[in-house]
């Protein structure tokens, strides 16, 4: 009988070894957020060629411009709610082909997601943690149109042109167009890079005619 009582209690301090050991692995392989998709380092750089188009058949309107644009992360801040905020400038090409601002964006990431004011808009770009197929509205924190997206193709390389990444993530919206309503909303990232691809298209034909608009930007460049 004690013999058996040793060698239950032997038993029992080789599973709580055990499970201290798988504790402490855990501990020294934190979870991959993806934090990495959206990259904020001051500093960081991306030269985008965009072209856009907007089209009014009610007020006979069809244009369309193609342009250079850079996105770079200016500067660190302390926001009004006390959370750590970047600010992200938006510079395009003058006549003599010097980059000049254009617009003053904010942008914050934390271990729940990643936003971006735009114009004074502030959407959820990302939800974290990156997961296939993890669902959330880009404008929970506007009064925008509900605008539903998810991951797609995690870790995929992406190819366009002169570059190439090993692993990308697209954010795609889920709902598709209906019999008056066109809405594509596409968003690829790079880890270490962020955005390198956007394409948003949004048409109505319930006005007597075609009104909306098509952006696409394309990553070019890209550094630190």
């Amino acid at each position: 009988m004690k013999n058996n009582a040793i060698y239950r209690q032997a038993i029992a301090v080789l599973c709580c070894l055990s499970l201290l050991s798988a504790c402490k692995d855990d501990a020294a392989e934190p979870q991959d957020l993806g934090l990495d998709f959206f990259p904020l380092n001051v500093g960081h750089w991306v030269e985008y060629q965009v072209d856009s188009l907007w089209r009014d058949d009610v007020l006979s309107v069809l244009d369309s411009v193609s342009y250079r644009m850079m996105v770079r992360v200016e500067e660190e801040y302390t926001d009004a709610g006390g959370r750590t905020a970047h600010r992200v400038l938006r510079y395009i090409p003058d006549a003599s082909g010097e980059w000049v601002v254009r617009d003053v964006w904010t942008a914050h990431r934390d271990q729940r997601g990643a936003e971006m004011t735009e114009e004074n808009i502030r959407r959820l770009k990302m939800s974290f943690p990156v997961r296939e197929a993890r669902t959330w509205d880009l404008n929970v924190y506007n009064v925008d149109r509900q605008l539903d997206v998810a991951f797609r193709e995690l870790d995929e390389p992406w190819v366009l042109d002169s570059l190439s990444f090993d692993k990308s993530v697209l954010v795609r919206n889920v709902q598709g167009p209906n019999a008056v309503e066109k809405r594509n909303f596409e968003e690829r990232y790079v880890r270490g890079v962020g955005l390198v691809e956007k394409y948003w298209e949004e048409t109505n034909t319930q006005v007597g005619g075609v009104r909306g608009f098509r952006l696409r930007m394309v990553a070019v460049a890209h550094g630190n």
